[in-house]
């Protein structure tokens, strides 16, 4: 199995985003403030570089390719997720008993969704790659889910978050919405597909390049919008704001509790009719 001329030439355009964002965020010093989205730009260029030595020397349908490939993946999720993780902290960072909160319910999701993978993904023919596409679909949802409330908080609320931040949330947003997509129709796919070792790995390196393809367009496009937010100097660093004493918490506490009950009952109400 060889890659078509089309997967060369958003291979070779996603490259030299990849490149060019990173480049940017280094001299732009996004490191200090977004360590982890720029730990995530880093992997993307090594990643890259990694996969196209091994697809040289051993081939795109080689065995020793699809497990690069799968890891590569892996580790690309891990540090996507790490991003998200980031941005979550650096809007909530001041409220640390919001964060407090939402850091345990993130971790819990992705821990269920670690554990639901490897079940649904265990009895396949290849268990790697199920595993891996299982893994991915849940976790980006998860992440498509907290960037939109992300973004909506944030606006709804006022809370202070930079254009460059919110171009990233964006990007973020649109690239896990794109890999769910292709990542449900492609494990809905395998699972369906006759269980042969040999037939089952052929067919997957035929899927993998209309995969592929589709979520380089997308990452090209995310890419770019990055770049371009990265083109101009990174804003100071915005003043931390200064919250209300704990007495005027205290006082507002009984009307907003009391809110939350007739919003409560209300919901109960809509259920049972």
């Amino acid at each position: 199995m060889h890659l078509t001329h089309l997967n060369y030439g958003l291979w070779i355009l996603t490259t030299a985003l990849e490149v060019l964002a990173c480049s940017l965020a280094y001299r732009r010093g996004l490191y200090r403030s977004l360590p982890f989205f720029t730990a995530y730009l880093t992997l993307m260029v090594a990643a890259t570089g990694f996969l196209w030595f091994v697809y040289r020397a051993f081939g795109f349908g080689s065995w020793i390719a699809y497990d690069a490939g799968w890891i590569t993946h892996a580790i690309l999720l891990a540090a996507r997720g790490l991003a998200v993780g980031e941005l979550c902290l650096r809007l909530l960072r001041s409220y640390p008993g919001i964060w407090a909160l939402a850091w345990r319910i993130l971790l819990a999701v992705s821990f269920l969704f670690l554990l639901h993978a490897g079940v649904e993904s265990a009895s396949q023919p290849y268990w790697l790659g199920t595993f891996v596409l299982a893994l991915d679909r849940d976790l980006e949802l998860a992440a498509t889910g907290v960037l939109i409330a992300l973004l909506l908080i944030g606006r709804y609320y006022t809370l202070q978050m930079d254009l460059l931040e919110r171009r990233i949330a964006a990007g973020l947003c649109v690239m896990s919405v794109i890999i769910v997509v292709t990542n449900a129709l492609l494990f809905q796919a395998a699972v369906a597909h006759p269980s042969s070792w040999l037939g089952y790995h052929a067919w997957l390196a035929h899927a993998q390049i209309w995969w592929n393809s589709a979520q380089a367009v997308a990452s090209a496009c995310v890419l770019s919008v990055w770049a371009v937010a990265l083109w101009t100097p990174i804003p100071a660093k915005r003043a931390v704001p200064v919250l209300l004493p704990a007495s005027t918490y205290r006082e507002l506490s009984p009307a907003i509790n009391f809110r939350l009950r007739a919003m409560n009952a209300r919901l109960t109400e809509l259920l049972k009719s």
